[in-house]
């Protein structure tokens, strides 16, 4: 027991003084590097794609329009270190602090911090940039669906649903204004037959606008079978109220639906029902429009785009009942 103990104390010691060897020769080759570095010739780079970052801007305030992202810096320092430097590697400053609204210049100032200590900045290209401030406004807009492709053949699209159709939108107030809508992120219909649902992202026009809330937006796409038109002529007017000797003129009329292609073309003339409804008329009223009854179900699927004529004269006995 008492052998082992000089052993262990032998080892722990040979391995500290081979970590301190590696450490020492970790630090004598950081000072050959630095001191290489710090013999190299002194040169002057240009940076350019430098980026702004706008720092202090009160709270209600905000940058209206475009206004200047980047600049160019002209840096000295060692030539190997300063022509390796990445532009995204300094940052060029834009104090805001305390600005109030309107046309406004904001001196640019590099940020020391992100260099290496021999590397110096000698100019910022340009100097300062001009910028227009506006207090911050909100409005609710309404929300409209885009779409790309066309669905497959033999269908067509009929509507689009969007929950919620309307959301509220943020920026300078300028901007704001002249806001009427935004775009929800486009839909691919190329191939689709069938209806569908899916979460899109609300698009603004300008950078500087943002979505509030809600930013995701549920669209439901309504797609059918291709429609047509199709017109029935000479229908029948059936006059359920006449009174004796009265006639309609004329006593038919011509009908046109829109719907889809496969309904509309099983439906025969004797399935639609034109209906005159003459009680409850005023005194002197000499005309009423038809009304056209379609079968059960149908009017789900199919629109009365016409009727001709849309008033039919009413004549002989002008004795009419009021309620």
């Amino acid at each position: 027991m008492n052998g082992r103990g000089p052993s262990r104390i032998s080892q722990k010691l040979r391995h500290t003084r081979i970590e301190n060897k590696g450490l020492k020769l970790l630090s004598l080759l950081l000072a050959i590097l630095l001191f290489v570095v710090s013999r190299q010739p002194v040169s002057d780079v240009r940076l350019v794609g430098v980026p702004i970052e706008f720092r202090g801007l009160s709270a209600g305030v905000e940058i209206s329009g475009d206004v200047e992202q980047t600049v160019s810096v002209r840096l000295s320092g060692p030539r190997d270190l300063v022509r390796g430097l990445p532009s995204n590697q300094l940052l060029v400053v834009a104090d805001l602090s305390n600005k109030e609204p309107g046309e406004r210049v904001a001196q640019l100032k590099a940020d020391q911090s992100s260099l290496p200590e021999n590397v110096k900045v000698l100019q910022i290209e340009p100097a300062s940039i001009r910028i227009k401030l506006e207090p911050t406004a909100r409005k609710r807009v309404k929300v409209e669906g885009q779409f790309t492709g066309q669905v497959e053949d033999g269908c067509e699209f009929y509507r689009v649903r969007l929950s919620p159709d309307e959301v509220e939108i943020e920026g300078p107030q300028s901007q704001i204004n002249k806001l009427g809508r935004v775009m929800a992120e486009a839909v691919n219909l190329a191939g689709r037959k069938a209806s569908f649902q899916t979460y899109v992202e609300v698009e603004t026009p300008h950078n500087s606008l943002r979505v509030k809330n809600p930013s995701t937006i549920n669209l439901s796409v309504e797609i059918g079978e291709a429609r047509g038109l199709r017109r029935f002529v000479n229908l029948p007017l059936q006059w359920v109220d006449k009174a004796p000797n009265e006639r309609p003129a004329p006593k038919t009329v011509e009908v046109e639906l829109y719907g889809p292609k496969s309904v509309i073309n099983a439906l025969r003339p004797d399935d639609l029902r034109v209906e005159l409804k003459t009680a409850g008329l005023s005194p002197g009223i000499d005309s009423v429009a038809p009304q056209v009854h379609l079968p059960a179900n149908a009017d789900k699927e199919i629109e009365i785009r016409n009727i001709i004529p849309g008033k039919v004269k009413l004549k002989g006995s002008a004795e009419r009942r009021t309620p």
